[in-house]
C-alpha cells in the first residue's frame, strides 16, 4: 500500500516539475509527457536500431576483422549519423549527462541480454581512457555504459583489465587510413587480473564502448586481449553504417 501511495506521490510531484520547469527529448526537443524518460516515445519508436545483436557476420563484425583481430560478435545499439540521434553520444559524453548514458546502455543491455549471440559472455571489460583525458572529462562513458550492460547481464564489469598506456589524439582529427596508427600498440592487458580471471575460468569477454566507427580503436583494444588468452564480442552505443 504505501509503495503505491509513494508512486503515485513521485507521479504528481514530477507532474508539478513538468509544469515549472519542463522536460524535453534529447533528439526532438519536443516537451516530455509525465511518464516519458530523457527521450519521448515517438522518437524511441524511429530510433535507427541496428539488429545486429540478431545476425553474424554483420558489418561491424567485419569492419573490426578486417583490421586483422577476431571478434566473435559485434553489435551497436542505433546508428547515430541520423538527425537528432547524433546528438545522443555528444549530449551523453561532452556534455555530461550521465543520465541519458545510462539510460541508452541499459537499452543496449536489454537487447544483449535476449541475444542467444552473446549468451556465451562471461564478463564485461569497458574500453579504458587515458588518465590524462579521463581527468579532463571527468568520466570514462565506457565505464558508465559497462555497468548498465553488466547489470543487465549479471556479470561483472573489470575496468581495469585494460589499460590506456599511451595518450593518443581524438580519432575524428584522423583520417580513415590514420587512425589506426594513432591508436595501435596504446593499449595493454593487466597480467595480474586477466591470470585470476583465467583462473576462475572467464575466457569470454564483453569489450564495451560508445562509438564503433572506422573499427580501429576496438581492434587496438581487442588485440592484447585476445593475446592473452580470451575471446572478444564487442557491443556500443551507436556505430556509422557501413563506410
Amino acid at each position: 500500500m504505501w509503495r503505491r501511495i509513494l508512486k503515485l506521490f513521485m507521479r504528481d510531484v514530477r507532474a508539478l516539475g513538468d509544469i515549472l520547469f519542463p522536460r524535453q527529448c534529447n533528439v526532438c526537443g519536443a516537451f516530455l509527457q509525465n511518464e516519458e524518460e530523457l527521450i519521448c516515445g515517438a522518437c524511441l519508436a524511429d530510433m535507427p536500431l541496428t539488429y545486429m545483436w540478431d545476425y553474424g557476420d554483420n558489418s561491424l563484425e567485419r569492419r573490426i576483422i578486417d583490421k586483422g583481430v577476431y571478434v566473435v560478435a559485434a553489435t551497436s545499439l542505433f546508428f547515430y549519423r541520423y538527425e537528432g540521434y547524433s546528438e545522443l553520444i555528444r549530449t551523453f559524453k561532452y556534455q555530461g549527462n550521465i543520465d541519458l548514458g545510462r539510460f541508452l546502455a541499459a537499452r543496449l543491455g536489454g537487447v544483449l541480454a535476449q541475444s542467444p549471440r552473446f549468451a556465451s559472455v562471461q564478463a564485461v571489460v569497458p574500453v579504458p581512457l587515458h588518465l590524462f583525458k579521463r581527468f579532463r572529462r571527468g568520466f570514462n562513458q565506457s565505464d558508465i555504459i559497462a555497468e548498465e550492460v553488466a547489470g543487465a547481464l549479471h556479470l561483472q564489469s573489470f575496468p581495469k583489465l585494460l589499460k590506456k598506456r599511451r595518450y593518443t589524439k581524438t580519432q575524428t582529427a584522423f583520417g580513415t587510413g590514420e587512425r589506426e596508427g594513432n591508436v595501435k600498440g596504446s593499449f595493454v592487458v593487466n597480467q595480474e587480473l586477466a591470470g585470476r580471471l583465467r583462473r576462475q575460468g572467464i575466457c569470454s569477454i564483453l569489450l564495451i564502448d560508445d562509438v564503433l566507427t572506422t573499427g580501429a580503436t576496438m581492434a587496438a583494444a581487442i588485440e592484447p586481449l585476445v593475446k592473452a588468452g580470451f575471446r572478444i564480442s564487442v557491443a556500443t552505443l551507436a556505430s556509422v553504417e557501413d563506410l
